[in-house]
């Protein structure tokens, strides 16, 4: 699986969906986590910082000098290796992009390295920007995160039509999974308002609701994801049933599609 996690605009649980769900993952396969967004959010956590060069910006960088054995974390935990991030991704992204291989830059790094793993997650850049293209055309299965806000869950209505649009230009052939709502405010008013108004689109939205937890930062701020700092929490479990589910749907639609 090449399942790239997406959302339209920042503070939605994005990475921290993405550091959860590779936690688990690496449970049962082989799995690099790919830090695509210039924020670095998803490398630091796991304790991983980078430099330009030993980077995800050094490996796509066609002026640089960097290649996957030193830009590659091994053993972050035992089966997860980590391709990190640097500030410097968004100059090289916009320089790819002024010579025309941005959108398939990343699907063209990750190519020879696919044979290594059971899953390659990648995290995105918080917009619908072209480092977001360049991860989507590199996967094969996408998700989106929104949370109980409304305004969030009419970007993950946008991120689908994204991917829908380029899908139509042939830029991507990846699936979309569907929507997974973190921070889940279940007692709330507006909670039932955006569930609502989702139920009136097409857009598909995950069984399992990741719950509010202050254990979340806290696991930010550990380095460690929480269903590794916090396993039998009940945001622990949940992440662990959203894998499950993630998986599930990523077999019924290769098994559609075959």
């Amino acid at each position: 699986m090449r399942l790239a996690i997406c959302s339209s605009k920042g503070g939605v649980g994005k990475t921290t969906t993405a550091a959860n769900l590779v936690a688990v993952l690496a449970e049962c396969g082989r799995t690099l986590a790919v830090d695509a967004d210039p924020q670095e959010s998803l490398g630091r956590s796991f304790g991983v910082v980078a430099g330009s060069v030993d980077s995800l910006a050094g490996l796509l960088d066609p002026e640089g000098e960097g290649d996957s054995d030193t830009a590659i974390r091994r053993e972050v935990l035992p089966g997860l290796d980590v391709l990190p991030a640097h500030p410097s991704l968004e100059r090289v992204g916009t320089s790819l992009a002024l010579q025309g291989g941005l959108t398939t830059s990343l699907r063209r790094a990750l190519r020879p390295l696919q044979d290594r793993y059971d899953h390659i997650v990648i995290d995105t850049h918080g917009d619908n920007g072209n480092l977001t293209l360049a991860s989507v055309a590199a996967a094969d299965a996408m998700i989106t995160v929104f949370t109980s806000d409304p305004g969030s869950a009419l970007g993950a209505v946008r991120t689908a039509s994204f991917l829908n649009k380029h899908r139509d230009f042939e830029n991507s052939s990846a699936d979309l999974l569907g929507a997974v709502c973190s921070n889940w405010d279940a007692s709330g008013a507006t909670a039932r308002e955006v569930a609502g108004a989702l139920a009136g689109t097409d857009l598909v939205v995950f069984d399992t609701r990741i719950p509010y937890s202050r254990r979340v930062p806290a696991g930010t701020l550990a380095k460690r994801p929480v269903v590794l700092g916090a396993p039998n929490s009940r945001v622990a479990e949940a992440y662990r049933e959203l894998t499950d589910e993630v998986l599930t749907r990523y077999a019924k639609a290769k098994q559609l599609a075959s």
